[in-house]
């Protein structure tokens, strides 16, 4: 597992909704959702799922954040998962798990890890690998715990954030930015923003080219994943958690909300937009200036505000047409 901090539990009587609920003393390394529990992880469940609340079961030392709802549902289906993890059961589970990594991070950044200017003349940080062959411009920033794979090339004002994870001959151009935090909030108990600090990271997979201007949005836990042979355009936004299929076009201007789904062999019109947490098949074409509410099928051709298939489309045409006409009648 990769280790992304070092807390132990007892610092959380620090925190007012944690004092006095801590009864294990065990060391947290990361985070890690539901869907994917690990061991040694900070976890939030605010929804119930059956699934989920199975597996874990199987989890050990981790500190577990969970709401009524859920308390009852595993109390109902005899499911105890506090035996050997510290079990905290709060109001809103999300915000306190942004709380709590907040407060985490913090305590982190205590010890700074250091920058260094490399002799090409680019910044790097710490625990990064760069694969042979790859060129690196003047003024490219890396961050921490990355891997830049063999033959790249980064080219100047490019910006690759921690735990980002490049693939074998990539290209990412001018002042694109990999791996920036998402916009991930929760409302605290004022109704004022809180942010909810992104750990997930980004993978590119092999041969994928980033355009200028891009944006790529690491994942909240899970990383934002670009498959290889990706092509992603100038001026694209990819917010966190989402998923680029393989061998897909994403055209300048693109925008794809958070936990977006593209499949295989798509290709995303310029001036697109997505609205989160959607899915968007294999062999796809979203039409120009396009806005997606909806799931879209393998193979579909769809275009339009909201987008809809072609078909639809020249259907509802005529029947414009046809109460034009009798209108003018």
């Amino acid at each position: 597992m990769n280790k992304k901090f070092f807390f132990n539990s007892y610092d959380l009587m620090n925190i007012d909704d944690c004092y006095g609920k801590i009864n294990r003393n065990i060391n947290i390394y990361n985070v890690s959702t539901s869907g994917k529990p690990r061991d040694n992880s900070l976890i939030f469940i605010s929804k119930i799922d059956k699934v989920s609340l199975m597996n874990m079961r199987f989890i050990n030392e981790s500190i577990i954040l969970i709401s009524d709802a859920v308390k009852q549902s595993l109390d109902e289906d005899k499911i105890s998962i506090d035996k050997n993890n510290i079990v905290i059961i709060v109001e809103r589970p999300r915000l306190e798990y942004a709380k709590i990594l907040n407060y985490i991070l913090k305590k982190e950044n205590k010890v700074l890890q250091g920058y260094r200017l490399n002799e090409e003349g680019y910044v790097i940080g710490e625990n990064v690998k760069v694969g042979e062959e790859t060129q690196i411009e003047p003024l490219v920033f890396i961050g921490h715990n990355c891997s830049i794979g063999e033959r790249c090339i980064i080219k100047s004002g490019a910006k690759i954030r921690d735990n980002v994870i490049v693939g074998n001959d990539c290209i990412i151009k001018e002042n694109s930015v990999i791996g920036d935090e998402g916009f991930g909030m929760e409302r605290d108990e004022k109704g004022s923003p809180f942010r909810i600090p992104h750990l997930g990271g980004v993978v590119l997979g092999n041969n994928v080219e980033v355009g200028a201007l891009v944006s790529v949005a690491q994942g909240t836990i899970e990383p934002t994943v670009i498959e290889d042979n990706v092509k992603i355009d100038d001026c694209v936004f990819i917010a966190h958690n989402c998923r680029i299929g393989k061998g897909s076009y994403i055209i300048a201007n693109s925008e794809i909300s958070g936990s977006v789904t593209v499949g295989e062999n798509s290709w995303i019109g310029p001036n697109t937009s997505i609205i989160n947490g959607i899915s968007i098949g294999s062999n796809v074409t979203v039409g120009i200036g396009s806005v997606v509410l909806r799931n879209v099928l393998d193979n579909e051709v769809v275009a339009g505000n909201p987008a809809d298939t072609i078909e639809n489309l020249k259907a509802l045409k005529r029947i414009k047409q046809k109460l034009l006409n009798e209108t003018n009648i």
